[in-house]
Protein backbone atom coordinates (compact mmCIF):
# COMPACT_ATOMS: atom_id res chain seq x y z
CA UNK A 1 0.00 0.00 0.00
CA UNK A 2 1.09 3.38 -0.50
CA UNK A 3 1.84 5.24 2.52
CA UNK A 4 0.43 8.46 1.00
CA UNK A 5 -3.03 6.99 -0.40
CA UNK A 6 -6.29 8.21 1.21
CA UNK A 7 -6.72 5.45 4.45
CA UNK A 8 -10.48 5.73 6.22
CA UNK A 9 -9.36 4.76 9.60
CA UNK A 10 -6.84 7.71 9.67
CA UNK A 11 -9.39 10.06 8.57
CA UNK A 12 -11.71 8.70 11.24
CA UNK A 13 -8.86 8.89 13.55
CA UNK A 14 -7.82 12.55 13.06
CA UNK A 15 -11.83 13.28 13.09
CA UNK A 16 -11.83 11.71 16.96
CA UNK A 17 -8.94 14.17 17.50
CA UNK A 18 -10.35 17.44 16.62
CA UNK A 19 -13.71 16.79 18.23
CA UNK A 20 -11.70 15.55 20.97
CA UNK A 21 -10.34 19.19 21.13
CA UNK A 22 -13.49 20.90 20.45
CA UNK A 23 -15.03 19.33 23.63
CA UNK A 24 -11.75 19.88 25.61
CA UNK A 25 -11.86 23.22 24.95
CA UNK A 26 -14.89 24.03 26.82
CA UNK A 27 -13.00 23.38 29.91
CA UNK A 28 -15.00 22.26 32.94
CA UNK A 29 -17.85 21.70 30.96
CA UNK A 30 -16.83 18.42 29.52
CA UNK A 31 -16.10 16.80 33.27
CA UNK A 32 -14.09 13.90 33.06
CA UNK A 33 -13.50 14.53 29.31
CA UNK A 34 -11.39 17.50 30.06
CA UNK A 35 -8.64 16.23 31.50
CA UNK A 36 -9.25 12.70 29.42
CA UNK A 37 -8.78 14.14 26.24
CA UNK A 38 -6.37 16.20 27.30
CA UNK A 39 -4.08 13.26 28.28
CA UNK A 40 -3.68 12.62 24.24
CA UNK A 41 -5.43 14.63 21.93
CA UNK A 42 -2.83 16.63 21.40
CA UNK A 43 0.04 13.61 21.39
CA UNK A 44 -2.14 11.52 18.59
CA UNK A 45 -2.50 14.21 16.49
CA UNK A 46 1.52 13.95 15.97
CA UNK A 47 0.88 10.64 16.04
CA UNK A 48 -1.31 10.83 12.86
CA UNK A 49 0.83 13.10 11.49
CA UNK A 50 3.64 10.69 11.40
CA UNK A 51 1.81 8.04 9.55
CA UNK A 52 2.41 9.56 5.96
CA UNK A 53 5.97 11.05 7.36
CA UNK A 54 9.07 10.31 4.56
CA UNK A 55 10.77 7.41 5.31
CA UNK A 56 14.26 8.80 3.21
CA UNK A 57 15.15 12.34 2.14
CA UNK A 58 14.12 12.01 -1.54
CA UNK A 59 13.89 15.96 -2.91
CA UNK A 60 16.19 18.58 -1.59
CA UNK A 61 15.56 19.93 2.10
CA UNK A 62 14.62 23.36 0.86
CA UNK A 63 12.13 22.00 -1.59
CA UNK A 64 10.55 19.98 0.93
CA UNK A 65 10.51 23.00 3.37
CA UNK A 66 8.68 25.24 0.48
CA UNK A 67 6.04 22.65 0.34
CA UNK A 68 5.11 22.62 4.11
CA UNK A 69 5.70 26.45 4.19
CA UNK A 70 2.47 26.62 1.76
CA UNK A 71 0.95 23.61 3.70
CA UNK A 72 1.11 24.77 6.84
CA UNK A 73 2.39 28.28 7.49
CA UNK A 74 0.71 30.12 5.32
CA UNK A 75 -2.74 28.88 6.55
CA UNK A 76 -0.79 29.64 9.86
CA UNK A 77 -0.53 33.36 8.54
CA UNK A 78 -4.09 33.12 7.21
CA UNK A 79 -5.92 32.06 9.92
CA UNK A 80 -3.81 34.50 12.70
CA UNK A 81 -5.07 37.53 10.16
CA UNK A 82 -8.57 36.25 10.26
CA UNK A 83 -8.46 35.95 13.85
CA UNK A 84 -6.49 38.97 14.45
CA UNK A 85 -9.40 41.16 12.61
CA UNK A 86 -12.41 39.38 14.48
CA UNK A 87 -11.08 39.60 17.80
CA UNK A 88 -10.32 43.78 17.39
CA UNK A 89 -13.68 44.46 16.36
CA UNK A 90 -15.71 41.75 18.68
CA UNK A 91 -13.17 43.27 21.52
CA UNK A 92 -13.31 47.08 20.42
CA UNK A 93 -9.43 47.22 20.50
CA UNK A 94 -7.31 49.95 20.60
CA UNK A 95 -4.24 50.30 18.89
CA UNK A 96 -1.85 48.82 21.92
CA UNK A 97 -4.24 45.52 22.58
CA UNK A 98 -3.83 44.93 18.70
CA UNK A 99 -0.38 45.11 18.58
CA UNK A 100 -0.13 42.54 21.36
CA UNK A 101 -2.25 40.27 19.97
CA UNK A 102 -0.42 40.80 16.75
CA UNK A 103 2.64 40.25 18.33
CA UNK A 104 1.45 36.94 20.18
CA UNK A 105 0.42 35.61 16.57
CA UNK A 106 3.90 36.41 15.41
CA UNK A 107 5.29 34.72 17.72
CA UNK A 108 2.87 31.72 17.89
CA UNK A 109 3.72 30.57 21.75
CA UNK A 110 1.10 28.26 23.11
CA UNK A 111 -1.14 29.34 25.83
CA UNK A 112 -0.14 32.95 24.56
CA UNK A 113 -1.38 32.99 20.76
CA UNK A 114 -5.09 35.02 21.42
CA UNK A 115 -6.53 32.34 19.31
CA UNK A 116 -5.61 29.53 21.55
CA UNK A 117 -5.62 26.28 19.64
CA UNK A 118 -3.85 27.90 16.22
CA UNK A 119 -0.35 26.83 18.53
CA UNK A 120 -0.15 23.35 16.84
CA UNK A 121 0.01 24.16 13.63
CA UNK A 122 3.50 26.22 13.44
CA UNK A 123 4.76 23.30 16.26
CA UNK A 124 3.56 20.67 13.27
CA UNK A 125 5.88 22.65 11.11
CA UNK A 126 9.04 22.89 12.61
CA UNK A 127 8.18 19.01 13.59
CA UNK A 128 8.17 17.94 9.74
CA UNK A 129 10.79 20.05 8.86
CA UNK A 130 13.20 18.99 11.21
CA UNK A 131 12.73 15.60 11.09
CA UNK A 132 13.25 15.95 7.12
CA UNK A 133 15.59 17.99 7.72
CA UNK A 134 17.39 14.55 10.27
CA UNK A 135 17.15 12.69 7.56
CA UNK A 136 18.95 14.13 4.56
CA UNK A 137 21.37 15.16 6.99
CA UNK A 138 21.83 11.40 8.71
CA UNK A 139 20.37 9.06 6.10
CA UNK A 140 18.74 6.84 8.45
CA UNK A 141 15.51 6.50 10.10
CA UNK A 142 16.62 5.03 13.24
CA UNK A 143 18.62 8.53 14.16
CA UNK A 144 15.61 10.43 13.88
CA UNK A 145 14.22 7.78 16.07
CA UNK A 146 17.06 8.51 19.00
CA UNK A 147 16.75 12.35 18.04
CA UNK A 148 12.98 12.22 18.56
CA UNK A 149 14.05 10.67 21.70
CA UNK A 150 16.64 12.62 23.04
CA UNK A 151 14.85 15.79 22.09
CA UNK A 152 12.03 14.35 24.53
CA UNK A 153 14.39 13.43 27.33
CA UNK A 154 16.18 17.16 27.02
CA UNK A 155 12.57 18.91 26.96
CA UNK A 156 11.89 17.47 30.19
CA UNK A 157 15.26 18.05 31.76
CA UNK A 158 17.30 20.70 30.22
CA UNK A 159 14.95 23.31 29.29
CA UNK A 160 14.56 25.94 31.91
CA UNK A 161 10.63 26.15 31.26
CA UNK A 162 9.03 22.84 30.52
CA UNK A 163 6.68 23.05 27.25
CA UNK A 164 4.26 20.89 28.99
CA UNK A 165 3.46 23.55 31.68
CA UNK A 166 4.74 26.47 30.20
CA UNK A 167 5.91 26.42 27.01
CA UNK A 168 8.27 29.62 25.92
CA UNK A 169 9.94 29.81 22.51
CA UNK A 170 9.05 31.14 19.45
CA UNK A 171 7.05 28.81 17.05
CA UNK A 172 6.95 26.15 20.11
CA UNK A 173 9.86 24.62 19.14
CA UNK A 174 10.15 23.50 22.56
CA UNK A 175 7.13 22.34 22.27
CA UNK A 176 8.00 20.25 19.32
CA UNK A 177 10.96 19.15 21.02
CA UNK A 178 8.83 17.22 23.54
CA UNK A 179 6.10 16.08 20.31
CA UNK A 180 8.64 15.14 18.18
CA UNK A 181 8.80 11.64 20.07
CA UNK A 182 4.84 11.33 18.99
CA UNK A 183 5.40 11.69 15.40
CA UNK A 184 8.40 9.29 14.83
CA UNK A 185 6.31 6.33 16.89
CA UNK A 186 4.00 7.03 14.52
CA UNK A 187 5.92 6.86 11.42
CA UNK A 188 7.48 3.66 13.00
CA UNK A 189 4.12 2.18 13.86
CA UNK A 190 1.48 3.01 10.82
CA UNK A 191 3.41 -0.29 8.43
CA UNK A 192 2.09 -2.53 11.17
CA UNK A 193 -1.18 -0.09 12.31
CA UNK A 194 -2.73 -0.50 8.62
CA UNK A 195 -2.21 -4.31 8.69
CA UNK A 196 -6.32 -3.96 10.46
CA UNK A 197 -6.25 -8.20 10.14
CA UNK A 198 -3.88 -7.71 13.00
CA UNK A 199 -6.21 -6.56 15.49
CA UNK A 200 -9.46 -7.90 13.98
CA UNK A 201 -9.58 -11.38 13.66
CA UNK A 202 -10.55 -15.00 15.58
CA UNK A 203 -7.37 -15.19 17.71
CA UNK A 204 -7.98 -14.94 21.18
CA UNK A 205 -5.19 -13.36 22.43
CA UNK A 206 -5.99 -10.31 20.37
CA UNK A 207 -9.29 -10.02 21.76
CA UNK A 208 -7.53 -10.19 24.98
CA UNK A 209 -5.66 -7.32 23.86
CA UNK A 210 -8.75 -4.96 22.75
CA UNK A 211 -10.56 -6.03 26.38
CA UNK A 212 -7.20 -5.04 28.26
CA UNK A 213 -6.90 -1.28 26.21
CA UNK A 214 -10.36 -0.62 26.61
CA UNK A 215 -10.15 -1.30 30.46
CA UNK A 216 -7.38 0.40 30.16
CA UNK A 217 -9.03 3.58 28.57
CA UNK A 218 -11.62 3.25 31.03
CA UNK A 219 -9.78 3.35 33.90
CA UNK A 220 -7.92 6.45 32.85
CA UNK A 221 -11.14 8.27 32.34
CA UNK A 222 -12.41 7.44 35.65
CA UNK A 223 -9.24 7.58 37.73
CA UNK A 224 -6.94 10.28 35.79
CA UNK A 225 -3.88 9.60 33.85
CA UNK A 226 -1.84 9.40 36.94
CA UNK A 227 -3.73 6.47 38.26
CA UNK A 228 -0.89 3.48 37.52
CA UNK A 229 1.40 5.88 38.90
CA UNK A 230 -0.40 6.39 41.83
CA UNK A 231 -0.90 2.88 42.42
CA UNK A 232 3.30 2.07 42.04
CA UNK A 233 3.62 5.08 44.57
CA UNK A 234 1.42 2.57 47.15
CA UNK A 235 3.93 -0.77 46.66
CA UNK A 236 6.89 2.00 46.50
CA UNK A 237 6.56 5.61 47.07
CA UNK A 238 10.14 6.23 46.21
CA UNK A 239 9.20 5.42 43.09
CA UNK A 240 6.11 7.84 42.68
CA UNK A 241 8.36 10.55 41.89
CA UNK A 242 11.18 8.82 40.65
CA UNK A 243 10.97 11.05 36.98
CA UNK A 244 12.56 8.90 34.61
CA UNK A 245 9.81 5.94 35.39
CA UNK A 246 7.14 8.36 35.27
CA UNK A 247 7.66 9.41 31.91
CA UNK A 248 8.11 6.23 30.76
CA UNK A 249 4.37 5.00 32.07
CA UNK A 250 2.77 8.59 30.94
CA UNK A 251 4.18 7.75 27.19
CA UNK A 252 3.20 4.46 27.73
CA UNK A 253 -0.44 5.70 28.87
CA UNK A 254 -0.48 8.15 26.15
CA UNK A 255 0.14 5.38 23.73
CA UNK A 256 -2.23 3.40 24.76
CA UNK A 257 -5.37 5.50 24.70
CA UNK A 258 -4.17 6.51 21.44
CA UNK A 259 -4.61 2.89 20.05
CA UNK A 260 -8.01 2.85 21.84
CA UNK A 261 -8.72 5.57 19.78
CA UNK A 262 -7.30 4.04 16.25
CA UNK A 263 -9.26 0.73 17.48
CA UNK A 264 -12.67 3.11 17.36
CA UNK A 265 -11.35 4.68 14.45
CA UNK A 266 -11.25 0.83 12.74
CA UNK A 267 -14.94 0.48 13.79
CA UNK A 268 -16.08 4.03 12.82
CA UNK A 269 -14.11 4.10 9.10
CA UNK A 270 -17.12 3.26 6.92
CA UNK A 271 -19.00 6.69 8.09
CA UNK A 272 -18.04 8.41 5.42
CA UNK A 273 -19.35 11.70 7.30
CA UNK A 274 -16.49 11.13 10.01
CA UNK A 275 -14.03 10.47 6.84
CA UNK A 276 -14.97 14.17 5.85
CA UNK A 277 -14.52 15.59 8.47
CA UNK A 278 -11.49 14.30 9.34
CA UNK A 279 -9.95 15.43 5.78
CA UNK A 280 -10.32 19.19 6.81
CA UNK A 281 -9.04 18.97 10.31
CA UNK A 282 -6.75 22.20 9.68
CA UNK A 283 -9.22 24.14 8.71
CA UNK A 284 -10.95 23.06 11.85
CA UNK A 285 -7.82 23.68 14.04
CA UNK A 286 -7.37 27.10 12.60
CA UNK A 287 -10.87 28.74 12.61
CA UNK A 288 -11.99 26.65 16.04
CA UNK A 289 -11.88 29.75 18.51
CA UNK A 290 -12.92 32.18 15.80
CA UNK A 291 -15.78 29.90 14.80
CA UNK A 292 -17.04 29.50 18.09
CA UNK A 293 -16.82 33.31 19.16
CA UNK A 294 -19.01 33.97 16.04
CA UNK A 295 -21.42 31.16 16.78
CA UNK A 296 -22.29 32.22 20.19
CA UNK A 297 -22.71 35.70 19.18
CA UNK A 298 -25.12 35.27 16.24
CA UNK A 299 -26.92 32.82 19.42
CA UNK A 300 -26.79 36.65 21.05
CA UNK A 301 -28.08 38.09 18.26
CA UNK A 302 -31.23 36.07 18.44
CA UNK A 303 -31.54 35.87 21.93
CA UNK A 304 -30.37 32.56 22.82
CA UNK A 305 -27.30 31.79 25.20
CA UNK A 306 -25.56 28.62 25.02
CA UNK A 307 -25.91 26.76 28.58
CA UNK A 308 -23.30 23.55 28.46
CA UNK A 309 -25.38 22.20 31.73
CA UNK A 310 -23.44 19.17 31.60
CA UNK A 311 -20.74 17.01 29.37
CA UNK A 312 -23.78 15.06 27.31
CA UNK A 313 -24.31 18.92 26.25
CA UNK A 314 -20.75 19.85 25.59
CA UNK A 315 -20.40 16.61 23.98
CA UNK A 316 -23.55 17.72 21.14
CA UNK A 317 -22.83 21.13 20.90
CA UNK A 318 -18.68 19.87 20.02
CA UNK A 319 -20.03 18.37 17.17
CA UNK A 320 -22.74 20.55 15.76
CA UNK A 321 -20.14 23.32 15.77
CA UNK A 322 -17.97 20.42 13.75
CA UNK A 323 -20.92 20.16 11.33
CA UNK A 324 -21.92 24.09 11.11
CA UNK A 325 -18.40 24.76 11.03
CA UNK A 326 -17.52 21.86 7.79
CA UNK A 327 -20.97 23.38 5.82
CA UNK A 328 -20.09 26.63 6.33
CA UNK A 329 -16.31 27.65 6.33
CA UNK A 330 -14.49 24.81 5.02
CA UNK A 331 -17.28 24.90 2.23
CA UNK A 332 -16.01 28.76 1.58
CA UNK A 333 -12.81 28.67 2.93
CA UNK A 334 -11.97 25.91 0.75
CA UNK A 335 -13.68 27.33 -2.63
CA UNK A 336 -12.52 30.67 -2.69
CA UNK A 337 -9.00 30.58 -0.49
CA UNK A 338 -7.84 27.09 -1.06
CA UNK A 339 -3.95 27.84 -1.30
CA UNK A 340 -4.28 29.76 2.01
CA UNK A 341 -5.80 26.34 3.67
CA UNK A 342 -3.90 24.08 2.74
CA UNK A 343 -5.22 22.91 0.31
CA UNK A 344 -2.34 23.33 -2.62
CA UNK A 345 -3.66 20.76 -5.35
CA UNK A 346 -7.00 21.85 -5.31
CA UNK A 347 -5.60 25.78 -5.90
CA UNK A 348 -3.55 24.87 -8.83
Amino acid sequence: MNNKARVAWVDVLKFLGIFAIYIGHFGNSAGKLYPFVFTYHVPMFFFAAGFFAPGKADEKFLTFAQKKTAQLLLPYVFFSLIALLVFTILNDWGFIDFREAFKSFILGIRNKVYAASLWFIPCLYIVVVIDYLFLVLFKSRVATYLLALLAYVASQTILPNNPVVNPSWIMNIDSAMYYYLYYVLGKAMFPLLKEQSLFFSECWLKKILILITVLFVLANYFNGSDWLIRIIGTVAPSLQTFKPLTEVIYIFTILVLIFGNILLAMLLQKISLLQKLGRETLIFCGTENIFKIVLTQLLVLVGLKINLANPLLTIIFSFLCLLLCNYFVVKFLSEYFPAYVGKIKQAQ
